[in-house]
């Protein structure tokens, strides 16, 4: 397999690679790095970008065969978001304990969810998409930042406490979120 790589190269002191939307590889490596360093980078790498390539290819054919959405149909969803999330999250708020601030509801192409140091919160409209309990255990997670402001041992304790079947939902997410995302055109 033929791979299509970008190279970013930056003040940064190591190589990583990712694969983007598009199915084209992004290498970001350090000024200097020579184009037979990035070469022999990317055959080391090549099972995982392979894998995740794959991955892609199968979640927009997953996607194709659910329909893309329209515009219109983004923005009824995102009404419905702005009703059914602010809901959840007061009903969770209240049972683990914590205050929050504004939240605000998009079409985000890379995240589900987001807490700010100052208890701001930002959600997926796309979320609403998906089963109860997977938009519940987006928000559990970021309302439990309120408490821990990391992904710490203490963070994910703090989540099984209060929803012991985060780890089921998060899997779940993680395999089937990416559908859900390419479904966006």
């Amino acid at each position: 397999m033929e791979i299509t790589y970008i190279i970013q190269k930056s003040r940064r002191r190591s190589i990583s690679v990712s694969v983007m939307t598009d199915n084209r590889v992004l290498v970001k490596a350090p000024y200097g790095t020579s184009e037979r360093t990035v070469k022999e980078f990317l055959l080391s790498k090549k099972d995982w970008i392979t894998k995740h390539l794959e991955k892609q290819n199968h979640e927009v054919k997953k996607a194709e065969a659910l329909g893309f959405l329209s515009q219109d149909e983004i923005k009824q969803i995102k009404r419905q978001a702005k009703k059914i999330i602010p809901e959840r999250v007061a009903y969770w708020a209240e049972k683990i304990g914590v205050t929050y601030g504004r939240i605000s509801i998009r079409l985000q192409s890379t995240r589900w969810g987001s807490c700010s140091a100052n208890g701001n919160l930002s959600f997926n409209c796309l979320l609403v998409l998906m089963p109860g309990e997977i938009l519940d255990s987006v928000v559990v997670h970021e309302l439990c930042h309120r408490r821990h402001m990391n992904h710490s041992k203490e963070f994910y304790e703090e989540i099984d406490r209060v929803f012991p079947d985060y780890k089921r939902c998060n899997k779940w997410l993680k395999e089937n979120g990416g559908v859900y995302m390419k479904r966006v055109q």
